[in-house]
């Protein structure tokens, strides 16, 4: 049996280049401009098409700030996984770890935000929950996620 070789892949190293705000690239699925490529034809079409069926019903305030708040922290959670992808095979590129380093403080004040105003999310939160003697370990003052708090 003979083993021939039937192809040699040739993948050119990503260059940092033009990078999206936090909402396109979590909308889009990449940070990188020159990645977002459509597959079909179609796609290029793609907009932000939301459903009649979603954000009909009247909100509380409470609930807008905490879907707001949750929205960016998702979107900025977003750029730093996309930024530790691309940092993997590029680890000196200045630009890359000084946006890396700005997305992940902006990160963790959006989260001390939450936590003051709603609930820890994680458990380096808990100190930004409450005061000590009303007790800092409110994980049940929130709602649950399948209560629908930040749908």
């Amino acid at each position: 049996m003979s083993k021939e070789h039937l192809a040699i892949a040739n993948i050119p190293m990503q260059d940092y280049g033009e990078i999206y705000d936090d909402k396109k690239a979590l909308c889009t699925g990449t940070i990188f401009e020159a990645l977002d490529m459509p597959f079909f034809a179609t796609d290029s079409e793609k907009g932000n098409k939301k459903s009649a069926l979603f954000g009909t019903e009247k909100k509380l305030p409470e609930q807008e700030e905490r879907e707001q708040l949750m929205t960016q922290i998702t979107e900025v959670s977003f750029v730093i996984d996309d930024l530790t992808l691309y940092l993997d095979t590029h680890g000196a590129e200045a630009q890359a770890l000084s946006l890396f380093e700005q997305k992940l403080t902006e990160r963790e004040t959006l989260k001390k935000q939450f936590a003051e105003k709603f609930y820890p999310l994680t458990r380096e939160c808990i100190p930004y929950c409450g005061k000590k003697e009303d007790g800092r370990f409110c994980w049940q003052t929130g709602p649950m996620p399948w209560e629908g708090a930040c749908v």
